[in-house]
């Protein structure tokens, strides 16, 4: 054996170096573009023996066209001794079982007087799948970031899981996504937001929480489910999804697919679901950035709850302290304020308000006779037939006891106040029936007008009241106006 170099045969040695090399070996002729020579790894990566990869074009190995391999050959020639690397190429073997990433080092030789081009071809999926899995995070963490401004900005649940939603597609590069919640009293869910691809399908598929249903067997049912995500890596050869296979095939481009769960209070009030064209796009990362998603949206909801609840509270509040319990009827501070806008609007309009104080002859007399409950109940009867009389735009208010006031909108001549007060009249002339026993409720009411009788809201209160005794105390069941010493007769 020789003690330096190869031994006696080095063309033979030389093979055997290149043949173990993990990397793929060929060479091609310049012009022809027919391989003159591979190596062994190049048969075992590609599945083709020897004299078929010798016999073959390289189109029919690389699947490019003769510009393409022109054009790269060319690039080789002009790279000089550096040679030039191709972008990563995902190839399939002879039999389709090995898939895979490789690059490829191009250089330009003259060889013996002709000209070749040397490729070195290394497998890089590792590398590839490993970019593309740091790429995914980085969208989906751009769409968590996204999610979480939403959050802050949304002023409720539907404008943010449409903003989630966009998110998903615009910063996360997700193809589909959508926000679904259980429908009230049904196992089905039903499509909150939406955004991407696939709408239409989206809009007929049936997806069910009930494991019993084929419905329900699904990525997102089964996430509701078992409060936990569910993935898949093929959603067509996927047994889970066979139920929507047929609706898919032909209208979207999923590869995989997850649905997340959102919890509240431990159990399930939703599901985020997300699909891509991208197999294997939820690996263990992504499904961590998207449980914090949804663990973002629980703590939106929960905060949206609590401000609706604080919000109903203070309009609550605000309502009691404007209406009557009892009758429901706005109450003296609702009315005041009223009657001051339709003053201050009587320039602009040209219409002037009236104040007409309301009083139930012989209430008192109900209220001991039958009990505080049965007058109760006359009260908001009577109310309710003087409403009915009023048109939508007046107000019927109630200041306490059995006093009524009504502010009549639009009022041009004294006859206009008339003409309502004697339908409030003729509506009491019927009796109200409470608990099966009729009571028959006469009026005594005051009438005051703007500007005749004040210009300021309290001067037409009072004005009002006046009246009214002076109805009262000259026979009740009548009206009577302000200034006047006697009641108006009903004609």
């Amino acid at each position: 054996m020789a003690k330096d170099g190869f031994g006696k045969d080095p063309e033979r040695d030389f093979r055997e170096l290149l043949d173990s090399s993990p990397d793929c070996v060929l060479v091609t002729d310049y012009d022809t573009h027919r391989y003159l020579y591979v190596n062994h790894t190049s048969c075992v990566m590609t599945g083709y023996g020897l004299q078929e990869l010798l016999s073959m074009h390289v189109s029919e190995l690389t699947l490019q066209s003769e510009a393409e391999i022109r054009e790269t050959y060319e690039r080789a020639r002009q790279a000089g001794e550096r040679g030039y690397t191709e972008e990563p190429q995902l190839l399939l073997s002879k039999d389709r079982s090995r898939r895979g990433w490789w690059e490829s080092n191009l250089r330009f030789k003259v060889i013996g007087g002709q000209e070749v081009i040397v490729i070195v071809s290394r497998e890089v999926t590792p590398r590839i799948l490993a970019e593309r899995a740091a790429s995914r995070a980085t969208k989906i963490y751009a769409a968590l970031s996204s999610a979480n401004e939403a959050i802050i900005h949304s002023s409720s649940s539907e404008e943010l899981f449409q903003a989630v939603c966009d998110a998903a597609i615009e910063s996360g590069g997700m193809t589909t996504a959508a926000m679904l919640m259980p429908a009230p009293g049904s196992d089905l869910m039903e499509l909150q937001a939406m955004a991407g691809k696939g709408r239409d399908t989206m809009e007929v598929a049936v997806i069910s929480t009930d494991p019993q249903r084929p419905e329900g067997r699904g990525l997102i049912g089964k996430a509701f489910r078992t409060g936990k995500p569910s993935i898949t890596d093929d959603y067509l050869q996927d047994t889970r999804t066979t139920h929507w296979h047929t609706l898919v095939r032909d209208r979207t481009q999923i590869r995989s697919a997850a649905s997340v769960p959102i919890i509240r209070h431990g159990r399930s009030v939703g599901a985020l679901y997300l699909c891509s064209r991208e197999r294997r796009a939820f690996d263990e990362e992504i499904i961590g950035l998207l449980v914090r998603m949804a663990g973002n949206l629980s703590f939106a909801l929960q905060n949206f709850e609590h401000e609706e609840k604080r919000r109903e509270a203070e309009e609550r509040a605000h309502y009691l302290a404007t209406h009557c319990g009892l009758t429901g009827l706005p109450n003296r501070n609702l009315l005041t304020d009223l009657l001051g806008q339709a003053i201050a609007s009587v320039g602009r309009t040209g219409h002037r308000p009236a104040i007409m104080f309301i009083d139930l002859d012989r209430f008192k007399e109900i209220n001991d006779a039958w009990g505080h409950d049965t007058g109760d109940g006359v009260l908001q009867k009577t109310s309710g037939r003087l409403r009915e009389v009023l048109r939508e735009h007046d107000v019927l208010a109630r200041l306490g006891g059995d006093e009524f006031v009504v502010l009549v909108q639009n009022i041009d001549h004294q006859d206009h106040a008339v003409r309502v007060a004697e339908k409030l009249l003729a509506a009491s002339k019927e009796p109200v029936v409470v608990e099966g026993q009729p009571f028959t409720v006469t009026l005594s009411i005051g009438i005051s007008l703007y500007p005749e009788h004040g210009i300021h809201p309290t001067d037409l209160m009072k004005a009002a009241d006046l009246a009214m005794y002076v109805a009262k105390d000259k026979g009740k069941a009548t009206w009577a106006l302000s200034g006047e010493g006697r009641p108006q007769a009903i004609q």
